[in-house]
């Protein structure tokens, strides 16, 4: 899990004056996110077809961008790198982000020290993108020292420190180590629920990476249960319009349609899916999803003439 750069003294100080934005800066900056995230795509597309040359190429160009934007600002360079480093991550461009969140954390290690809490969140983001590459080895290093100076430093019921063991035990998951990825993700659930309540929204979060490392074969009952609770919380917390709330009606409704449970998936898939259509629009992946993962339920349960309402075609006799 990612988490959001923090601000430097500096520019704590300077929140509390009424400080008016420079428009031409404003634009400029909007000019360079565009320009930053279209030459992340490319770099990813290079990466991803293992055409190392023009990916790098394009991850300098970015770097460039960004080491320019952040000289300008003094105080706040790792910050800056931060920003753009997650906003290249959300939307999957992980290869030129891993670059800027390195280079965040070592200005942090090096201006605040290894062990600073700046640092460490971080070195949190890099592994984060570590482990959205699938580099999940590299990434469980770096989470194991995120935790182990976490608590050293805040203590084990610090919310940061649970999330640390949270980030651990997902990715021993990811690696086929469910033994020890049950035990650090039940551990950090326990821990959350009685430090921030039953009903806190991360409890909801932890659930979710539990049902997803249990799986919807062998443990897929139990993965049900959690998804179950979590989506109660998310309803309560977020809302059912919220981005993460939808995303758990998919999730249960895949689990439910796992386990030959149609009828029951059906009203997941359909809420899922007519939410994302609302909230993300006709032809967004997500809510494409959704929509197949309901017309295969309906299909699964033979109500041929429901899947060709969906479809809009008539229905042959």
């Amino acid at each position: 899990m990612l988490v959001s750069a923090s601000p430097s003294p500096a520019s704590q100080a300077l929140a509390a004056q009424d400080i008016e934005k420079d428009p031409d800066a404003e634009i400029a900056r909007g000019i360079a996110k565009v320009k930053i995230l279209n030459l992340g795509k490319v770099a990813q597309i290079a990466y991803d077809e293992r055409d190392i040359v023009p990916a790098v190429k394009h991850s300098d160009a970015i770097f460039e961008i960004v080491e320019n934007m952040a000289a300008e600002t003094g105080s706040d360079r790792a910050k800056i790198f931060t920003t753009h480093a997650v906003e290249l991550h959300k939307v999957g461009y992980f290869f030129a982000a891993e670059r800027l969140f390195y280079t965040a954390y070592r200005i942090n290690a090096v201006e605040l020290g290894e062990h600073h809490p700046y640092t460490l969140s971080s070195l949190n983001n890099l592994a984060s993108n570590l482990n959205a590459q699938g580099r999940s080895a590299e990434a469980a290093i770096h989470y194991q020292e995120v935790l182990d100076f976490r608590t050293l430093i805040l203590g084990s019921r610090d919310p940061l420190t649970i999330n640390s063991l949270a980030n651990l035990g997902y990715t021993y998951g990811q690696q086929g180590q469910l033994t020890k990825a049950r035990e650090l993700l039940e551990r950090a659930l326990t821990l959350n629920e009685e430090v921030r309540g039953r009903d806190d929204v991360e409890n909801a979060k932890f659930m979710i990476l539990l049902a997803d490392v249990l799986g919807n074969k062998k443990f897929a009952s139990e993965s049900e249960a959690y998804l179950r609770v979590a989506l109660k919380i998310l309803n309560a917390s977020n809302g059912p319009y919220h981005e993460d709330t939808m995303s758990c009606l998919h999730r249960l409704g895949t689990n439910l349609s796992m386990q030959k449970k149609y009828s029951e998936a059906e009203p997941y898939f359909y809420h899922a899916w007519t939410r994302r259509e609302i909230k993300l629009g006709k032809e967004n992946e997500a809510t494409l999803r959704s929509k197949e993962g309901l017309i295969a339920s309906l299909k699964n349960q033979g109500l041929q003439q429901e899947v060709a309402k969906i479809l809009g075609v008539s229905v042959v006799r």
